[in-house]
């Protein structure tokens, strides 16, 4: 129980540098931290570890290699839906369906994989590790943006008390 705490722990504490570092780096290190955060709460042995990995990595490729969400750009442009006519939002809607549909094949598919290499209750684990880090990560993310502890936020200068702002002595290099 200690080393899930102390793991959960040093994730979430070593968040915040990486929002200094370059974006590959970033992703580097917030993928390693995903990585330990669900190889320890599924109990992957390193048998496990070492064959369910790849497959992960292939899993997510998959999904990267879809189009993006068809709201996207319309959300990026802060476009009124009411601008839209009906025959461009009828095909944004068929164009939402049909990534919704290959997202939910590409999903099924790995599920199958993902059961040939875990146990069921394993592969469960999985998918409510992978919701649990994705929480965990997005609530950092707004901790941050609203001016979390060392950081200036609405109303608040940020800091840390007797020292630079964000910077606390002793404290491990953020990771995600």
């Amino acid at each position: 129980m200690k080393t899930r705490i102390s793991l959960l722990l040093a994730a979430l504490c070593l968040s915040s540098a990486l929002f200094a570092q370059p974006s590959q780096e970033r992703r580097d290190r917030l993928e390693a931290a995903k990585v330990a955060f669900i190889s320890h709460e599924v109990g992957l042995t390193s048998e496990e570890a070492k064959v369910f990995w790849p497959v992960y990595d292939a899993y997510q490729a998959e999904l990267r290699s879809i189009e993006k969400d068809p709201l996207h750009e319309i959300m990026k442009a802060k476009r009124d839906p009411k601008s839209l006519s009906d025959a461009d939002a009828l095909q944004l809607l068929k164009d939402l369906e049909r990534t919704a549909e290959k997202r939910e094949a590409i999903r099924k598919a790995y599920q199958k994989k993902f059961l040939d290499i875990l146990p069921a209750h394993k592969v469960v684990a999985y998918l409510l590790a992978e919701k649990e880090f994705q929480r965990k990560l997005r609530e950092k993310l707004e901790e941050g943006r609203q001016g979390g502890p060392g950081r200036p936020g609405p109303g608040g200068q940020g800091g840390r008390p007797g020292g630079r702002p964000g910077v606390h002595p002793g404290a491990p290099p953020a990771l995600f």
